[in-house]
């Protein structure tokens, strides 16, 4: 490790796991990892940042409909600011 920078590493925190096998779970992280990105991807051809109010109207609706539940948009929103 001499020499080295430590490297730092995110993970999504997942306090449950679907009944039966992992694949609902890993399903849930892609289509989470996708609409973060489609999120970034819009906000960084926005150019500026956005209030959390605003947020909320451009990307509540939008995500609802992808099928995420309201706490789940919510650590989107936190993770952005």
């Amino acid at each position: 490790m001499r020499n080295r920078q430590p490297v730092v590493v995110e993970a999504l925190k997942v306090r449950a796991v679907p009944e039966g096998s992992c694949d609902g779970l890993v399903e849930f992280l892609r289509l989470y990892r996708d609409a973060f990105q489609m999120v970034v991807n819009e906000l960084w051809n926005l150019g500026e940042r956005p209030s959390k109010k605003k947020l909320h109207e451009v990307f509540y609706g939008r995500l609802r409909r992808m099928g995420f539940r309201a706490h789940h948009v919510k650590e989107v929103y936190t993770y952005l600011r």
